[in-house]
């Protein structure tokens, strides 16, 4: 089997777009990897400090199955996992633009919100 794929998890049928959206269809599996690329955050209190607030019980089970699914990977000890984006992972970011693209296209104030987190992202580096 090709390197890169994904086996083992239930899918509803073979097309390309469900089987996706399988994986990453949920708000906070985006939302976890969207910090991750454009944030920089890395560690579990960093993702729970997002403003839309992700409740535990939910960023632990998202940690979780990203990470089994090979979406993310991690080092660290168990309590202080610091988590990276895999090359599967990564693969994502042309589907998190494009998400972010309709966003500002469609929803009032998305474009400005994501220009002033861009500059304070970039101040605080």
């Amino acid at each position: 089997m090709p390197k890169g794929i994904i086996k083992n998890t239930e899918k509803r049928s073979l097309c390309p777009i469900s089987c996706s959206l399988e994986l990453i269809g949920d708000k906070w599996s985006l939302i976890i990897i969207r910090d991750m690329m454009f944030a920089g955050k890395s560690t579990y209190n960093e993702f729970l400090d997002s403003p839309e607030g992700i409740a535990t019980n939910i960023l632990n089970d998202r940690l979780r199955k990203l990470t089994e699914w090979g979406i993310l990977t991690f080092s660290g000890t168990e309590k202080r996992k610091k988590y990276a984006l895999t090359k599967i992972g990564l693969d994502l970011k042309p589907v998190i633009d494009a998400i972010g693209t309709f966003g500002m296209k469609h929803f009032e104030g998305s474009k400005e919100y994501m220009e002033n987190k861009l500059k304070a992202h970039n101040r605080d580096k």
